[in-house]
């Protein structure tokens, strides 16, 4: 199980790293617009489309290491209240939620991505970007969050079961 728990730990690490990179790119992409734009006064006709494009993939591959490093949405107030059978069982209690919330939605997403290439839907930007390329970060990475939820249930079971001993 520690095994389990150390992949994903690195995996999320690594994807975030992606996300960096993403960021960079986006950065670069978004100052040719404005060089382009202001200096030579004209455009790339892609830099605002795939700039949404790489900010929701960034933020979908940062939030499993958001989750992973303890940095995604608590309400501290309770939390720090609680004694730590009780900030077990809201670890364990959050973990179920957030793992249903997720994969609900990984769900959801996966039948907007299927709908987008089944039908072939296009942007409708000038670069008619096929849309599945771009929704395939929603299902992706809800899946991984998902997936990090479900070791977070197992990690906080077991720390609530040895408090129960």
């Amino acid at each position: 199980m520690g095994r389990i728990s150390h992949f994903v730990d690195r995996a999320s690490a690594a994807l975030c790293d992606s996300s960096g990179v993403m960021l960079v790119a986006m950065a670069v992409l978004i100052n040719v617009e404005v060089v382009a734009r202001y200096g030579f006064n004209t455009s790339t006709l892609i830099a605002d489309e795939y700039g949404g494009y790489l900010f929701v993939w960034m933020t979908l591959l940062g939030f499993a290491h958001a989750l992973r490093t303890g940095q995604f949405l608590r309400v501290e107030a309770v939390f720090v209240r609680l004694g730590p059978s009780g900030r077990a069982a809201c670890d364990l209690a959050s973990a179920i939620v957030g793992a249903g919330v997720a994969a609900i939605a990984t769900w959801s997403s996966l039948q907007l991505f299927m709908t987008s290439w089944r039908f072939g839907t296009v942007s409708i930007q000038p670069s008619a970007t096929p849309l599945w390329m771009a929704q395939i970060a929603v299902p992706a990475g809800l899946a991984w969050l998902t997936l990090c939820y479900v070791d977070l249930v197992l990690r906080a079971s077991r720390a609530l079961a040895g408090r129960a001993r």
